[in-house]
């Protein structure tokens, strides 16, 4: 069968029918808690100073500059030690970033190192995501130590906040995960929450066999404690990006699902604002993107036509026959075929629902000429033979419909299995390509 003329013929056919182409697993509860202070010394409220403060303009810590060999990072007192210390002695953020890295101490996810104004005493703090070990690390001293390399214990992420007092660093709090928990991955340092001081939008990242997910929170602090505030739901978002996090709202996009058997993705994004009398960020919106893969439009066609918009589900039937921007997936032209032969059957049964049989009848023998035996997508026909027969005997829609998932059921491999586009899309049953009545 030629699409060229299967095209034509349906173009033809959306003008006489009068229809139109519209254009992870959660952390374990941290060391501070919603509405707990902290154990964090010095107090995390911001010092006197006059006139009006401007945190997210603050300057840079006053640490004496040095040049600090690099922190220790196995040293029996931890890596809050050795990163303080080092901090202390002048050393620089670039540096300890880079040896973070090499070292094995980040989840290579960003910068692991952030400055803003947590406190909001005008100057830039710190928070530090690292991967700490839970057991000693054999050591990695002497010169056969590349024949030795150190055994690997397991690993938490932790969340290190670093306070700026002047002239030096202290020691703010600790969030830490248990093993195999999530690890966390800085993405912004914003005023989130309408205080006049920075917050922090972090994820906790959990991996499967093929795909990463974030559980997000807002770190900040709130009548002198610091909060973690969670952006609920947002660990079921695969690979998220955040678009937009400033003013009070956070907007994060599931991107895809690493795996081919996933089928084509569909994007979605969710929005979150911060309600300063709940003291809590509330979703506000969730909305999937347009369709540019025609197995979306067909599926969004099947759900107008449930929900009883007959006209809108008529509209995005054409759509998926005369739209040759739509994408594909793995075979286009075998994709097409039947996708548009299941398109066609549905612009015949949403017809009838219409209780319009004369273009019901057109459309009904449109898919006849261009789906003759032997070609791609002839089931669609076939099926449509058997509704449009029961329909004709009694007169009635339901009949018609009854016949068709029956024929649906004998005959799954050839009508139901092409319609499968992967685990991310719906997948659909004898029952749903002939829906009698719409919900």
């Amino acid at each position: 069968m030629r699409r060229e003329s299967l095209l034509a013929g349906l173009s033809v056919a959306a003008l006489l029918l009068g229809g139109c182409v519209p254009e992870a697993t959660p952390v374990q509860e941290p060391t501070v808690t919603p509405g707990d202070e902290t154990s964090a010394a010095p107090p995390l409220t911001p010092e006197p100073m006059g006139g009006t403060r401007t945190p997210l303009t603050a300057a840079a810590c006053l640490v004496p500059p040095g040049n600090p060999a690099a922190p220790d990072l196995d040293e029996p007192g931890g890596v809050l030690e050795s990163v303080l210390g080092y901090l202390n002695r002048g050393g620089s953020l670039a540096s300890l970033a880079a040896h973070l890295k090499s070292a094995g101490f980040t989840s290579g996810r960003g910068d692991p190192i952030l400055t803003l104004d947590l406190n909001g005493d005008s100057r830039l703090d710190l928070v530090i995501a690292v991967l700490e070990p839970v057991g000693p690390r054999a050591a990695r001293r002497g010169p056969a130590a590349a024949l030795r390399p150190a055994l690997q214990s397991a690993t938490r992420g932790s969340l290190i906040v670093l306070l700026c007092q002047l002239e030096q660093y202290v020691a703010g709090a600790i969030i830490s995960a248990e093993p195999t928990d999530g690890l966390p991955v800085l993405h912004a340092g914003r005023e989130l929450t309408d205080d006049s001081s920075g917050d922090l939008l972090l994820g906790w990242e959990t991996c499967g066999a093929h795909t990463c997910f974030q559980r997000f929170e807002v770190l900040s602090l709130l009548h002198a404690q610091l909060r973690r505030l969670p952006l609920d739901p947002s660990d079921d978002l695969p690979y998220p990006e955040v678009n937009h996090a400033a003013g009070g709202t956070v907007e994060i996009t599931a991107t895809g699902i690493g795996s081919v058997g996933a089928g084509p993705f569909r994007r979605l994004t969710r929005s979150w604002d911060w309600d300063p009398a709940g003291q809590v960020f509330r979703l506000v919106s969730e909305q999937v993107e347009p369709p540019r893969y025609r197995i979306h439009v067909a599926l969004d066609a099947d759900a107008a036509a449930l929900a009883g918009d007959l006209r809108q589900a008529l509209n995005l039937y054409h759509r998926v026959a005369l739209d040759g921007s739509l994408l594909d997936w793995v075979d286009p032209a075998t994709e097409q075929a039947n996708l548009i032969g299941y398109a066609m059957f549905r612009v015949v049964l949403t017809y009838l629902q219409m209780n319009d049989e004369g273009d019901a009848q057109k459309a009904y023998g449109i898919l006849q000429n261009q789906y003759p035996s032997g070609a791609v997508g002839h089931a669609y026909a076939r099926m449509a033979q058997v509704l449009w027969e029961a329909y004709g005997a009694t007169g009635e829609v339901a009949q018609g419909c009854q016949a068709a998932r029956a024929f649906a059921e004998a005959h799954a491999d050839e009508v139901v299995t092409p319609l499968y586009f992967g685990y991310a899309n719906r997948t659909l049953a004898p029952a749903d390509l002939c829906p009698s009545e719409p919900a």
